[in-house]
C-alpha cells in the first residue's frame, strides 16, 4: 500500500506541474547520488541498484525532466524553466560505472559526474565498506556480532527490502562514528569479518572492484562523462589533520588532471562528511563545487562548498525517486519560515 501511494505521488505528470509552479521562480535543479550498479540476478547491496531498475529510472527521468551537466550549474541561461533539470552523480568509482552505467547513459542521452577516488583506483584495494557489506549479503548473513570490537551484536532482516537496508546501513554508520578503517577499533572489526568470511566474499569482490586510471581515461573521453574528486583515500575527511587532508585534496586533483589532461571542478566529501576546515581545504585545493549529502534542491545562491544532492540507494524504486523528487519541489513551494 505504502509503495503504490509513493507511486501515485511520484507520477512525472505531479512533476511537471510542481515545475510549471515552482519553475516561476527560476530554474530547478535536483542533483542525484548513485554508487554503482549490479546485474538483476545478482545479490542486493544498500547501495548497489539493479541495472534494470536504473534504466527504468533514466526513461522515467527523461520524460519527467531534463538531463543536464555539471557545467550547466554556471550558466543559469542553459536551464529549463519549464521543466525539472536533473544532474546525475555517481561517487567512489567502481568498474561497473563503466561496464553498466555508460552504456545506459549513452542510450539515454544523460550525462552523469563520476566522482573518483584515486587511491582505491591506483591500488585495486575494494573499499572498506565492500569488505562488511559484500559478506553480509552474498553469504545472506542475519546476525554479525562485533561486540568484541565495542560494536554492538548486529541481526539483519531475512527479507531484502528496506527493513534489511536500515540494518546494514545501522551497522555502517556505527563504524564511521568510531573513525576511519585505520582506527584500531574498526580495523579490529574488518580484519575479524575478512578472516572469518573473507573467503566466501573474495570471489565477489572482484566483481565489484574499483575502476583502473586506463578505465577512467576511456570514460573521460565519453560525451557523456565528467570526471570528479572523491579525495584520494576515500575516508572521511573531516577525521584527518590539516596535513592528511590538504594531500587528500590535492593529490586526487593532480592525479585525476593527469588522467584526463583538466583537474577536476568538483569534489564530493565521502560519506557527505565535512565542516567548515574540510570546505575551507577544498576552496584552497582548487575546487569550484563541493557536494555533500544533505538532502535538498540545488539552489544557485547555496555555499558552493557544501552543495546538496537527494541519494538513491539500492533499494530504492521508480516510485521512491518520483516520491522523494516530488516531496522537495512540494517543499520548494511553501512559504519560507522567518
Amino acid at each position: 500500500m505504502r509503495e503504490a501511494v509513493k507511486s501515485l505521488l511520484g507520477h512525472p505528470a505531479l512533476t511537471r506541474g510542481l515545475v510549471r509552479v515552482g519553475g516561476r521562480g527560476g530554474p530547478l535543479v535536483a542533483v542525484l547520488c548513485y554508487h554503482d550498479l549490479r546485474e538483476d540476478g545478482d545479490f542486493a547491496n544498500w547501495l548497489r541498484l539493479p541495472v534494470t531498475e536504473f534504466d527504468r529510472q533514466l526513461a522515467w527521468l527523461g520524460r519527467a525532466a531534463r538531463f543536464i551537466a555539471p557545467e550547466d550549474l554556471d550558466a543559469p541561461e542553459r536551464l529549463d524553466r519549464r521543466r525539472l533539470n536533473v544532474l546525475l552523480t555517481f561517487d567512489d568509482g567502481y568498474l561497473n560505472n563503466l561496464k553498466l552505467a555508460l552504456p545506459l547513459l549513452e542510450a539515454h542521452r544523460a550525462p552523469a559526474l563520476f566522482f573518483v577516488s584515486t587511491r582505491p583506483m591506483q591500488d585495486q584495494q575494494p573499499f572498506w565498506p565492500d569488505l562488511v557489506l559484500t559478506p553480509v549479503q552474498a553469504l545472506r548473513l542475519e546476525r554479525l556480532d562485533l561486540t568484541a570490537f565495542g560494536f554492538a551484536d548486529y541481526r539483519f532482516h531475512p527479507a531484502d527490502d528496506g527493513r534489511r537496508w536500515e540494518d546494514l546501513e545501522r551497522l555502517l554508520v556505527d563504524l564511521k562514528r568510531v573513525g576511519n578503517a585505520d582506527h584500531p577499533r574498526v580495523a579490529a572489526a574488518l580484519a575479524h569479518i575478512t578472516d572469518t568470511h573473507g573467503a566466501a566474499a573474495a570471489e565477489h569482490l572482484r566483481r565489484f572492484r574499483p575502476l583502473t586510471a586506463d578505465e577512467v581515461g576511456a570514460m573521460s573521453r565519453s560525451p557523456w562523462v565528467r570526471i570528479g574528486s572523491h579525495s584520494h583515500d576515500h575516508v572521511l575527511l573531516t577525521y584527518l589533520d590539516d596535513q592528511a587532508l590538504a594531500m587528500n585534496l590535492t593529490e586526487s586533483r593532480r592525479i585525476l588532471g593527469g588522467i584526463t589532461g583538466s583537474p577536476p571542478a568538483d569534489l564530493a566529501y565521502p560519506n557527505g562528511s565535512w565542516d567548515e576546515r574540510v570546505a575551507a581545504a577544498a576552496r584552497q585545493a582548487g575546487y569550484a563545487r563541493a557536494w555533500a549529502s544533505n538532502p535538498g534542491l540545488f539552489a544557485p545562491g547555496a555555499p558552493k562548498m557544501a552543495l546538496p544532492r537527494l541519494m538513491v540507494g539500492g533499494y530504492d524504486s521508480l516510485g521512491v525517486l518520483g516520491f522523494v523528487l516530488n516531496r522537495h519541489l512540494a517543499l520548494g513551494l511553501l512559504p519560507s519560515r522567518r
